[in-house]
């Protein structure tokens, strides 16, 4: 009988691994064929995705820092800052240039795209009221354009002159608009708080969530089980708190329905919150701390991007290392073809941009782009720069 039930085990353990072997070989089969479907495929519809076509140079009249760039059919926007002293008379020419880009350089064009008596005249008073000026940005909407200035030394003093987009042209509006300039929502997702309906007593409470996964707080520190066990305290994750002597009521647990993955947010008492995303599939726990600043799901439900990094459905995910804190969520552009998405993420204090570049085919992000200021063209081309330390005239493009 015994004799019976080893042959069995061994029957069956050798038949699961016939079975794993065949389920590999017609995986990497499967993946080998679509990577040359995707490589004609690129061939045929001219997808070139993320790749450098030439650094060039913008040229201004002055040095200064250079702090925006805007596209307007071939015609670019650019805004920089010169440090001014005592001078009181402050021109457009001094803030702004406009360029002609033919594809192999920027040609110096006259200011016509932005003189309106009305905002030359608000430009000025400006600089006039509020002598600690500098322009902070611009920001594009499906119709208008923001010129952002701040006017003070703190970020948040900012006023914005207001223009309507028509055919590639600019009509001035007013200089009241800086409370329509606002961020998107941060979060495409609803967090959602546990209540005491998720709640499981024993000798190691935690708070179930959607049944898949459960967290506590206690004992000394946060754990995540798969099992609904309070018998036990052992779990698949866990890291210390400050406080080891609060109860499982004492933090705050937050978390939202993504399919197989589950972002989940936890406050310990006494503590700021703390960020994760466990992955149904895989059963693995990983601890995001940007996820709290802003989480922007990918298309066709793929997964989920945040400022330094993104976490697929199909378990891939990456974190960058970009040490750039406080960045939030800026915007998307999709391009041409429809299948890459360019994703925004901006960090005040310091005008920095991270820019994410993903392709809804091959399920691929690619390496980050840092810089101070980028626009993109009705092409697709993106034109990016990053800002020098010390004022110039050459501003590498």
């Amino acid at each position: 009988m015994a004799g019976t039930e080893s042959t069995t085990t061994i029957l069956d353990s050798g038949t699961y691994e016939i079975i794993r072997k065949r389920l590999e070989e017609q995986r990497l089969n499967l993946a080998e064929r679509l990577a040359k479907l995707n490589t004609t495929r690129k061939q045929i519809f001219n997808s070139t995705g993320f790749q450098l076509i030439a650094n060039q140079r913008i040229t201004t009249v002055n040095n200064g820092v250079a702090r925006g760039i805007m596209a307007f059919g071939n015609r670019t926007l650019f805004g920089y800052n010169v440090h001014f002293g005592l001078r009181e008379n402050v021109k457009l020419a001094d803030v702004f240039s406009i360029y002609k880009f033919t594809g192999e350089r920027f040609d110096p064009e006259p200011l016509t795209l932005i003189e309106d008596e009305n905002f030359n005249t608000d430009f000025t008073n400006l600089y006039k009221y509020y002598r600690d000026s500098i322009f902070a940005r611009f920001v594009k909407t499906e119709n208008h354009l923001f010129m952002v200035f701040q006017t003070s030394k703190n970020p948040e003093d900012r006023k914005a002159f207001k223009w309507l987009i028509r055919d590639d042209k600019l009509m001035y509006v007013d200089d009241r608009s800086i409370h329509e300039v606002k961020k998107p929502a941060q979060h495409e997702f609803d967090w959602i708080k546990s209540d005491l309906s998720n709640r499981r007593l024993g000798v190691h409470p935690h708070i179930s969530v959607l049944d898949k996964v459960f967290i506590e707080a206690v004992h000394g520190d946060i754990t995540f089980k798969i099992e609904d066990n309070t018998s036990t305290g052992k779990g698949i994750y866990a890291e210390p708190v400050l406080n080891k002597d609060q109860q499982l009521d004492d933090a705050e647990y937050h978390y939202a329905d993504l399919g197989n993955l589950i972002p989940i947010k936890i406050k310990p008492y006494g503590e700021n919150f703390r960020a994760y995303i466990f992955n149904v599939r895989t059963k693995q726990v990983l601890p995001i701390a940007a996820l709290l600043d802003a989480g922007v799901l990918l298309p066709d439900n793929q997964g989920i991007i945040f400022p330094n990094g993104y976490y697929l459905q199909n378990g891939e995910h990456k974190l960058f290392d970009l040490n750039i804190a406080e960045l939030e969520f800026s915007s998307s552009v999709a391009s041409p073809n429809g299948e890459d998405f360019l994703y925004v993420f901006y960090q005040k204090l310091t005008n920095t941009y991270v820019l994410m570049s993903y392709n809804v085919i091959a399920q691929q992000v690619e390496t980050p782009i840092v810089c101070n200021g980028f626009t993109v063209f009705d092409d697709g081309m993106l034109v990016y720069f990053k800002s020098e330390n010390e004022a110039v005239r050459h501003h590498q493009v």
